[in-house]
C-alpha cells in the first residue's frame, strides 16, 4: 500500500503516459475521450486512485485521525505563538531603535504586555505535549495486518481485502459499470491506483525488507518517504491541501461523498466480491470524510521561515563579530544540513539513486522518537520568560534607573532563560512578577532605552523565537518518525535516506520475518530470518530509486487499459501489497503465516 502523494504523482504520470502511448489507432478516439473525461472530473479520478485509503478509513478505529487532529491543533498553536513573538520582537526593536518617537514608549509597553498575555495560551501545554508524544510513541495507530494474525477474510478490514483479493477483476468491473463520464473518470483512477500499488509495494518490500504485514512500522515510514520524494519530482501532487480540495468536488468544506459516486463504488464492490466471504459492506461516506480530513490535517505541518536577525544596530551591540552573527539554535536531528541548498533530491530525473550512498547506517537515534527533547521543560521555560517580560515596564526599570541590578532579571532572565530546557518559574513567582507591571512614561522610556539590559532583551527575544522555531522543527521530526506526518525536508537523514534506493544484493532477499519488538527497531533493515519461500531479489537492480515505480506502473496502466478496451479477459491478479514480491498473485496461506515454509496457495482468478 502506497501513500496518498504517491497515488497523486502516479495519477498525473499515468495520464501523461497514456496520452503519449502508441496504441492501436482504432483505440485512439476512445482513449482521447477517456482522458478528456478524467480532465473534466478530477475529483472522481482522484477518488478512484485513493480508493484503498478510503476503504482503510471506512473500517478503521479512527485512532490515527484523532492523534493527527491533536497534533495539528498543537502545531497551529505553536506557529501562532512563533508568529506573535516575531511581531512583538519587531515592535520592541522599533521602539528601542527610535526611543524619542512619541509613540515609542506605548509601542514598547504594548509589546511586552502582549508577550506576557501569551502565557495564558501555553499554560499546561507541556503536559499535553508529553501525553500526545507518549501515545504516538506506542504506534498503536499502525495496527497489525489481519493476515499476520491468521484471521479469516471476513474479519479483515475492507482496505486489506481490496489490496489482496480480485484486484484485476475490480478494475475491469469498474470500467464495465461506468456509464457516465464521472464514473469513467473514477474507473481510470481505480486503474491508476491498481498499477501504482502493485509497483510501489514491490519497491517498498525491497527497501523495507518485507511486506506491510510483516514490518508495518518500517513500511509506514518508507511509504511516507517515497511519497515525499515523488512530491518533489511532481510538486503539483505534493500539496496535501490541494489534494483534499480536489476530493471535495469543488464544493464547500462540509460537503460529503456525492450519491452518484457512492452508488457507483458500491455497485463495483458488489460485482467483484463474494459477500459470503467478505466483511459487512464498508461505510463509504465515513471513509471519504476521514480521508479528506486526514489530507487537510497533513497540510497543516508547514515549517515557518527561520526568525530574522535583530536590526543591525542591535547586532553591533550584541555580538563582537557582526559579520558572523548567530543563527537559530538547531540540532543534528532537526536541522537541514547547511550544505544542502536544494530539496535534498538532486536532479529531477529517474536515472538512479537520488541520494548519496550511506555515510553510516541508521541508528536508534535516527528514529527521532527516542526522546521528547524535554519539551515539557522547554514550555515551562517559555512561561517563565513571558512572565519576566511583563515586568520590564515596572520593577526592573525602576531598579535599573537607580543604578542597581534587577533581582528578577539577574536571577531568572539572563541566566535561567538560557537554560529554559532545565528550569522554570514557580506559579507563585510568575504571579508576583505579573502584579508589578506598571506603564512607562515617554520620558522614562527615552532616558532608559540605551540600557544594556534592553539590548540584552533584544538578543533574548531573538533566542526565544529561535528556540520556538527549533521546537517546531523537532515536533515535525517526531511526527514524521512516528509515521503520522511526511518527512518533508528530511530525506537526507539516515532514517529516510535508506528507503530511496534498493539496497545491496546481500540485503535484497525478502521477505524477512517480523521483529520481536518492532516499535524499538523499525529504523533498521530487519536482521530476522527469511520467511520461506523467499525471493532472491530479481527484477529490481541495486540502487533503483522510487522513480522506478512511476515508469513501471505507467507501462502497466497502458497495457491493462489496452486489454480492457480490446475486450481481453483478465489473467494477472496481482496482490497489491506485493506480499510475495513483484507481480505475485493474490494468495492465501494454507496454514499459518508463521509456518516455515509458509503454505502459499495462489487463488483462482474468480476466487474471493
Amino acid at each position: 500500500m502506497i501513500d496518498a502523494r504517491t497515488h497523486a504523482a502516479a495519477l498525473a504520470e499515468h495520464r501523461e503516459g497514456l496520452a503519449a502511448a502508441q496504441v492501436d489507432p482504432a483505440l485512439r478516439p476512445a482513449l482521447d475521450e477517456l482522458l478528456a473525461e478524467v480532465a473534466d472530473h478530477p475529483a472522481d479520478a482522484a477518488l478512484g486512485s485513493l480508493l484503498d485509503h478510503l476503504l482503510q478509513h471506512a473500517q478503521s478505529d479512527g485512532l490515527e485521525l484523532d492523534l493527527l487532529a491533536e497534533a495539528a491543533a498543537m502545531w497551529t498553536e505553536g506557529v501562532d505563538l512563533y508568529t506573535e513573538v516575531g511581531a512583538v520582537r519587531a515592535d520592541i526593536e522599533a521602539a528601542l531603535a527610535d526611543p524619542a518617537h512619541p509613540d515609542a514608549a506605548a509601542q514598547y509597553c504594548g509589546a511586552t504586555v502582549r508577550l506576557r498575555k501569551l502565557g495564558e495560551r501555553v499554560h499546561g501545554k507541556h503536559l499535553e505535549i508529553q501525553d500526545l508524544g507518549r501515545r504516538l510513541a506506542e504506534m498503536r495507530h499502525v495496527p497489525e495486518h489481519p493476515r499476520q494474525g491468521d484471521l479469516p477474510l471476513d474479519a479483515w478490514g475492507w482496505g486489506d481485502v481490496f489490496l489482496a483479493r480480485r484486484t484485476d477483476a475490480f478494475v475491469r468491473a469498474a470500467f464495465a459499470a461506468a456509464q457516465t463520464p464521472a464514473a469513467r473518470a473514477t474507473a481510470f483512477g481505480v486503474l491508476s491506483g491498481h498499477a501504482a500499488n502493485a509497483a510501489g509495494s514491490a519497491y517498498l518490500g525491497k527497501v523495507v525488507g518485507g511486506p506491510r504485514r510483516s514490518h508495518r512500522f518500517r513500511d509506514r515510514i518508507a511509504r511516507n518517504t517515497v511519497g515525499c520524494y515523488l512530491a518533489q519530482l511532481r510538486p503539483e501532487a505534493g500539496d496535501f491541501r490541494r489534494l483534499a480540495a480536489t476530493l471535495r468536488y469543488g464544493a464547500a468544506p462540509g460537503a460529503g461523498l456525492p450519491d452518484e459516486a457512492a452508488a457507483f463504488l458500491t455497485e463495483v464492490l458488489e460485482r467483484t466480491y463474494d459477500p459470503g466471504a467478505t466483511p459487512p459492506p464498508p461505510d463509504l461516506r465515513l471513509g471519504y470524510g476521514r480521508l479528506v480530513r486526514q489530507l487537510e490535517l497533513l497540510g497543516t505541518f508547514r515549517q515557518p521561515p527561520r526568525p530574522k536577525l535583530p536590526a543591525p544596530v542591535f547586532v553591533r551591540r550584541l555580538w563582537a563579530d557582526p559579520a558572523n552573527p548567530p543563527v537559530p539554535v538547531v540540532t543534528t536531528e532537526t536541522a537541514t544540513p547547511p550544505a544542502v541548498a536544494d530539496s535534498g533530491l538532486g536532479p529531477a530525473t529517474y536515472s538512479g539513486p537520488a541520494v548519496p550512498p550511506y555515510q553510516r547506517p541508521p541508528s536508534a537515534t535516527d528514529s527521532t522518537r527516542d526522546s521528547d527533547n524535554q519539551c515539557g521543560s522547554f514550555w515551562l521555560g517559555v512561561l517563565g520568560f513571558i512572565a519576566f517580560v511583563g515586568t520590564l515596564g515596572g520593577v526592573c526599570w525602576e531598579q535599573w534607573g537607580n543604578g542597581t541590578s534587577c533581582t528578577f532579571w539577574d536571577k531568572h532572565v539572563s541566566d535561567n532563560f538560557r537554560h529554559a530546557f532545565e528550569s522554570s518559574l514557580s506559579p507563585e513567582e510568575q504571579a508576583a512578577l505579573a502584579s508589578q507591571y506598571q506603564p512607562l512614561t515617554p520620558e522614562e522610556f527615552a532616558r532608559g532605552a540605551d540600557l544594556p539590559q534592553l539590548t540584552q532583551l533584544v538578543g533574548l527575544l531573538f533566542d526565544f523565537q529561535a528556540r520556538l522555531w527549533e521546537g517546531l522543527r523537532k515536533a515535525g521530526g517526531y511526527l514524521a518518525g512516528c509515521g503520522v506526518a511526511a518527512p518533508d525536508g528530511r530525506l537526507r537523514y539516515p532514517l529516510y535516506r535508506q528507503f530511496l534506493a534498493v539496497p545491496s544484493s546481500g540485503d535484497n532477499i525478502t521477505p524477512h520475518r517480523p521483529e520481536a519488538d518492532p516499535v524499538a527497531v523499525f529504523y533498521r533493515y530487519p536482521p530476522t530470518p527469511l520467511e520461506e519461500p523467499s525471493d532472491g531479489g530479481g527484477g529490481l537492480p541495486v540502487g533503483t530509486d522510487p522513480g522506478w515505480l512511476l515508469r513501471e506502473s505507467t507501462a502497466a496502466v497502458t497495457a491493462l487499459w489496452t486489454g480492457i478496451a480490446e475486450g481481453a479477459s483478465g489473467e494477472a491478479n496481482p496482490d497489491l501489497d506485493a506480499d510475495r514480491f513483484r507481480r505475485y498473485d493474490c494468495w492465501a496461506a494454507g496454514g499459518s503465516v508463521d509456518d516455515d515454509p509458509v503454505d502459499v496457495r495462489v487463488l483462482d482468478y474468480d476466487e474471493t
